[in-house]
């Protein structure tokens, strides 16, 4: 049993498979790769308008798997007004490495959009993905897999999209992402 009823529930403890957007209302730790990895994938699966998504390299066991790349143009391409936007601070390695999440977005530039934080929003470590205003997961630490998650809590999702939001507004396209290297 757990000491502390306000800590988030650990993701073990939880069916976090069968989570739903918009009705589970429970946060809970993430701390492995595996979490992380079907989180994604779920939120992903289950948006309907936006993923935002705040990285510094695009992790690629994470975000360049096939599961979550089919889910994110299936997002993209059967609901009209979706989009899929990405602050990316490090793009040279990810993009050297031919991560297809970028092949998508120049496929699909108008709905998946990469862009570069402005440098004083730059090296601060975290990582996180919003999910139609109502999901999220935050790790502030990149290089680490732990973190919070939760599939329903707008209020915590919209401080989180505020922020997203805002260096959105201040961000340009990023030359690395948008050139073809042939």
């Amino acid at each position: 049993m757990r000491s502390d009823s306000n800590a988030p529930v650990p993701a073990e403890e939880l069916d976090i498979s069968s989570m739903q957007l918009g009705i589970d209302d429970i946060e809970f730790a993430l701390n492995s790769r595996e979490h992380v990895r079907s989180i994604a994938q779920s939120f992903a699966h289950q948006a309907h308008r936006e993923l935002l998504l705040y990285t510094d390299d695009l992790e690629a066991e994470i975000f360049d798997q096939q599961p979550f790349l089919d889910a994110t143009s299936d997002l993209v391409r059967q609901h009209q007004d979706a989009h899929v936007w990405v602050l990316l601070e490090n793009s040279r390695k990810t993009v050297q490495h031919g991560h297809r999440l970028i092949e998508l977005s120049r496929r699909l530039s108008s709905q998946i959009q990469l862009r570069r934080p402005p440098v004083q929003y730059r090296n601060h470590g975290m990582t996180f993905l919003l999910c139609d205003g109502t999901g999220y997961f935050y790790r502030p630490l990149a290089s680490r897999y732990e973190g919070t998650c939760n599939f329903n809590n707008p209020g915590q999702t919209s401080v989180h999209r505020k922020h997203f939001m805002e260096i959105w507004d201040q961000s340009q396209a990023d030359g690395e992402t948008r050139r073809l290297h042939l």
